[in-house]
């Protein structure tokens, strides 16, 4: 255990406010970042703020693998999805200026959003539940890679195609970065300053956050920035970074140690007032008036019965995590460099570690303590195995698999994978989450039902509802599904601007986008097919004849694509 003051040789300018001496197990979080101490590894920094000053800070791991550089505290990284809390906070500050209203229709600034025949709200926009389809699946799905350079006008020219929304705004929670990329457009157009001007002037110089900006140029050098990575096949690490241009739903380059200022200001409102800080956390609404887990770009959770506000960022080689505990006045930020870095689990683990030391309640248990799945001889396991299975659900384009391992169920999908426990009459949970699109505590929560055909299950990641996952049953699938000849072809659509191909690789169908890339066709039922794109179902007429192909993933709810259809030209887009 060590007692810790504010470390002077961060050349910080919090200050350390605790009431009483604090102590932490800072092993403990070392412990938890061991595996970027290796040579030769890229990795993260942490930082823990404690009632207005970091009380610890590290860096573990190299920030450039070809120079040599290790990480501190003062390293630069991209937030990606992390950044989505700043843009809130702009629009925020919009708002109370009185420029503009969160019950704005956005076409009054922005027209060049289709007209759909309903209002989408700016509020909307900020609490994903404006039906928009997401901009980076289209730009994907059309061939742009991350390290492809887009604009503002590409992601304007490719929204303007789309010729529905995924629901009527309000009705659903399904994340998507259109809102807030949008949103930057709508900062600009009223404030008449660029995001990376407004944010300047109004949230990072007030704060003092001297290394932080959005990058809205990928051809500007960022001092102190880490280089993001991704493994390689075979061994090894390759460069993995982005030249995105777009802002607002990321692209903000920051610090462990400048995110603790911003981190503080939830708890001073030096920027904004409290009004600000109130706003952000409070909570979107359906239509129906039921709460989301999700306020102005922050995700609305609880840790140890403490409240937590918190938002992951995932992009290239980048991983970022911010929580704040507002009762505590704890925050805890994790930056890592390499693709693969789970921030989720590593802030908790911080964050756990000083929950302990101010004696707050309900810490993990020791080791080997965790609950397991009672062991019923032949006829629990076979129980066990008749819930095994293949659970689908197509209007969401998420796949969940359920396995049998060591007398306990596992549930594989949705950015994780991790066993379930039991809770009793079918119910069952996971004791950890890896979530990718916001939320820090995202245990999932699954009941059976059906004799295990249908499954309905929780996750703040998926919205304020039980969704029902379907068993896909292999075995039902006719004769004549057995070979994917009959799939092969051309499908494209008027939204997308581009055709996609179905080919057969090595014996077995692939979806192919038009600059090559290809992902496999894992057949899950009768025209179902699970790809790394999303969900795919194959539609076919009274002949029995493919038609169409309908691909539904996290930001696209079924986007339907003709076989060998002829993609229109683009329409016009603004900036």
């Amino acid at each position: 255990m060590n007692r810790l003051a504010a470390l002077p040789g961060l050349a910080l300018t919090l200050q350390l406010a605790t009431a009483a001496p604090f102590e932490v197990d800072t092993h403990r979080i070392d412990a938890a970042f061991a595996a970027y101490v290796t040579q030769g590894s890229p990795g993260c920094a942490v930082g823990v703020l404690l009632e207005g000053g970091i009380v610890y800070a590290k860096g573990y791991g190299l920030a450039s693998l070809e120079h040599g550089v290790p990480i501190t505290p003062e390293t630069v990284f991209d937030l990606g999805s992390t950044s989505k809390q700043i843009t809130a906070a702009a629009i925020g500050l919009l708002a109370l200026d009185g420029r503009l209203s969160l019950d704005d229709d956005v076409r009054k600034t922005l027209p060049e959003v289709p007209d759909y025949g309903t209002v989408i709200t700016i509020r909307h926009l900020l609490t994903h539940i404006s039906g928009l389809r997401d901009y980076t699946d289209l730009l994907f799905l059309i061939g742009k890679r991350e390290e492809d350079v887009t604009t503002k006008a590409d992601a304007f020219v490719i929204l303007a195609r789309q010729r529905s929304l995924n629901f009527r705004p309000g009705a659903e929670y399904r994340y998507s970065n259109t809102g807030f990329f949008l949103a930057s457009v709508i900062v600009e157009r009223i404030s008449g300053k660029t995001l990376r001007e407004f944010a300047r002037e109004r949230i990072f110089q007030p704060l003092g956050m001297t290394r932080t900006q959005f990058l809205d140029d990928h051809t500007q050098v960022v001092p102190g920035r880490a280089t993001g990575y991704a493994p390689r096949d075979g061994g090894g690490f390759k460069v993995a970074m982005s030249n995105w241009e777009q802002a607002g739903d990321g692209s903000v380059q920051s610090s462990v140690a400048d995110l603790a200022r911003w981190a503080e200001n939830f708890d001073t409102g030096k920027v904004g007032g409290r009004k600000l800080t109130d706003l952000l956390e409070s909570p979107g609404r359906l239509l129906d008036g039921t709460p989301l887990h999700y306020g102005l770009g922050l995700a609305l959770d609880e840790h140890r019965g403490q409240r937590l506000i918190s938002h992951g960022g995932s992009w290239a080689g980048y991983r970022a995590m911010l929580m704040c505990f507002p009762a505590q006045r704890l925050a805890v930020a994790t930056l890592c460099n390499i693709g693969t870095a789970d921030t989720t689990t590593l802030s908790l683990a911080a964050a756990d570690a000083a929950l302990d030391a101010l004696g707050v309640p309900g810490g993990a248990p020791a080791p080997g303590q965790a609950p397991a799945t009672p062991a019923a001889g032949a006829r629990g396991r076979d129980w066990m195995t008749h819930l095994a299975g293949v659970y689908v659900n197509e209007h969401l384009g998420e796949v969940v698999r359920i396995t049998t391992a060591e007398g306990r169920l596992r549930l594989s999908g949705l950015g994780t994978s991790s066993d379930l426990f039991p809770e009793g009459g079918g119910r069952f949970k996971t004791l950890d989450g890896n979530p990718q699109f916001g939320t820090a505590d995202d245990r999932i929560r699954v009941r059976f039902e059906r004799e295990g055909s249908r499954m309905m299950l929780t996750s703040r990641r998926l919205g304020p509802r039980p969704e029902a996952f379907v068993r896909a049953d292999e075995a039902s699938a006719p004769a004549r599904q057995a070979s994917a000849e009959d799939l092969i072809g051309g499908y494209g659509s008027p939204d997308l601007g581009a055709t996609l191909t179905v080919a057969i690789k090595d014996g077995a169908p692939v979806l192919r986008l038009p600059t090559g890339d290809e992902s496999n066709l894992v057949r899950i039922s009768p025209d179902l097919y699970e790809t790394e794109f999303g969900l795919v179902r194959f539609a076919r007429d009274q002949q029995a004849r493919v038609t169409s192909l309908v691909l539904t993933n996290r930001g696209l709810a079924g986007l339907v694509l003709s076989r060998d259809a002829r993609p229109e030209g683009p329409r016009s887009g603004g900036v």
